[in-house]
């Protein structure tokens, strides 16, 4: 499953329509009603959605058409707006954007990182639209989500999608530890210790040499692991020495997390197939992994699944307290630029800011009905655990806006499937204080100069993941460590660290 499709706090039924399959053609050109003219009067204003969120995932034909009519009458009642949702064709989001934003065809907002359309001029900043006509979006995410949307000036591009996260804890299986007699792990040496049981007693007790001790890829290592051994994780970091940016792969500490993970792979301790093609489904399935340093949701959705067929003890704790030489082994995942922006054609910026601040309105009641129109219902007395009516859904979403971690978080599905999903989410995904962060986390580099200052970026970036992957395998020896620098020297590294430098220097915050 993609990360990104992945709901905050509830499986999100949110779904594309493929109204205009592999047209231009507008909902409003395409599936409108004869009579919705005649509700809307002169004053009202039509915007144009662009409905590349991310939300359009569990009915992918779109809504029923009345269905469909009946929301758009709702906001036209309300807000006097008319929204017209534009349904990109399946795979070609990015290309369909592109064509509508250079063409005279309307589109008013969209998902995208803003620092890749504000550099084209292709949007506008918010500052004054948020202030007159976005209160309530201004209201619902704090300060640090915000950063990621403004530029070294302070103008404000984009409404934000997300906020730092923690998303790759260590989770273990707790009757094994129960079973060994062992406790949960403080420190990288005690978590080894446990690794090294799994391996060696077999706690799933079937007799045989193929315990998994843990379940882990490339950016599991880097992510839940390299902050115990690196001042600032899994991130660039700055040389006082000489008053550069420099990668990671040149910070004091991170030849010592290469050895410890090759250490770990050779000792059998890391699946053998981890930084291959896997399925963690499967793998979960035969009762046979000890321990997980995965993307979250690769235990907290795949392995509720699974529960019922594996002894009925067996279950999977969390622990974000593990420390390493240099603390907190964990790094979070910092925001982004990803964000509801609105292009500069639009012919009427309120009412587009007007129409997505409704949905930030009362959260999460407004968020929800944008998400499934009239088919879901609270349970119990708090705005906080739903029930969808009708498992087959009628409204398909195509004017949600209000995606994020600001309104997602406040609610779950009641299901017992989803609980231990939704329990991470809204109690431990935004905790980052757990872990560290990277030292330019809020610095919104320039893709565009990067490449074009950078001539083998590409090379750059392929070196730092391949030959990991070797050192840790065993495919390339440790002693060939400083070769590897070479290498990354010889590719450029000299105009990745002075490219980067500069951009750092240039965007911090003062």
């Amino acid at each position: 499953m993609k990360k990104k499709a992945i709901s905050m706090g509830v499986i999100t039924a949110l779904a594309a329509s493929t109204l205009a399959a592999c047209s231009s053609t507008s909902e409003g050109d395409a599936k409108s009603s004869p009579d919705s003219s005649k509700t809307a009067d002169k004053a009202i204003h039509k915007i144009y959605i662009y409905q590349n969120t991310g939300a359009l995932n569990q009915k992918p034909e779109g809504s029923v058409p009345d269905k469909l009519e009946e929301m758009k009458k709702m906001y036209m009642e309300k807000l006097k707006i008319e929204p017209i949702a534009i349904v990109p064709p399946k795979g070609a989001e990015a290309e369909k954007l592109n064509l509508l934003l250079g063409s005279n065809d309307e589109i008013d907002t969209f998902q995208g990182n803003w620092d890749d359309y504000a550099s084209k001029g292709a949007i506008i900043p918010l500052n004054d639209l948020l202030d007159k006509y976005g209160q309530d979006i201004k209201k619902a995410w704090p300060e640090k989500a915000w950063e990621y949307m403004k530029d070294k000036d302070g103008k404000i591009w984009g409404i934000p999608r997300g906020e730092p996260a923690v998303h790759y804890p260590i989770w273990l299986r707790s009757d094994w530890l129960k079973k060994l007699n062992l406790q949960v792990p403080k420190t990288i040496d005690e978590l080894e210790a446990v690794l090294k049981a799994f391996k060696e007693k077999d706690p799933d007790g079937n007799g045989k040499d193929d315990t998994i001790p843990m379940i882990t890829d490339l950016n599991g290592i880097k992510n839940a692991l390299m902050g115990g051994f690196t001042e600032y994780g899994n991130s660039n970091w700055f040389d006082a020495a000489d008053q550069k940016l420099k990668p990671v792969e040149l910070a004091p500490g991170f030849k010592d997390f290469v050895a410890k993970m090759a250490d770990w792979y050779q000792k059998g301790y890391i699946y053998k197939e981890s930084f291959a093609k896997f399925d963690p489904l499967e793998l979960l399935k035969t009762n046979r992994v000890g321990t997980s340093s995965l993307w979250y949701s690769r235990i907290t959705l795949l392995f509720p699944q699974i529960k019922p067929t594996l002894p009925p003890e067996a279950d999977y704790i969390k622990t974000t307290d593990i420390t390493g030489p240099k603390g907190k082994i964990m790094t979070a995942s910092p925001g982004s630029t990803g964000a509801m922006v609105i292009t500069k054609k639009a012919k009427h910026p309120e009412d587009v800011m007007k129409f997505i601040n409704y949905q930030y309105q009362d959260i999460p009641t407004n968020h929800l009905t944008a998400a499934f129109g009239t088919n879901w219902n609270y349970i119990g007395n708090s705005k906080f655990d739903i029930e969808l009516k009708e498992k087959e859904l009628q409204y398909a979403g195509e004017y949600m806006v209000s995606l994020g971690t600001a309104t997602e978080l406040k609610y779950a599905f009641q299901d017992p499937v989803k609980k231990m999903h939704a329990d991470y989410l809204t109690k431990d995904a935004l905790k980052v204080e757990v872990a560290k962060m990277p030292m330019d986390a809020t610095i919104m580099y320039d893709k565009q100069k990067l490449a074009d200052n950078i001539p083998t970026l590409s090379d750059i970036n392929r070196l730092r993941s391949e030959e990991l992957v070797k050192f840790v395998t065993g495919a390339r020896p440790l002693s060939e460590f400083d070769k590897y620098i070479d290498q990354l020297n010889k590719a450029g590294l000299d105009k990745w660290i002075a490219e980067y430098t500069r951009q750092y220097n240039e965007k911090k915050k003062k």
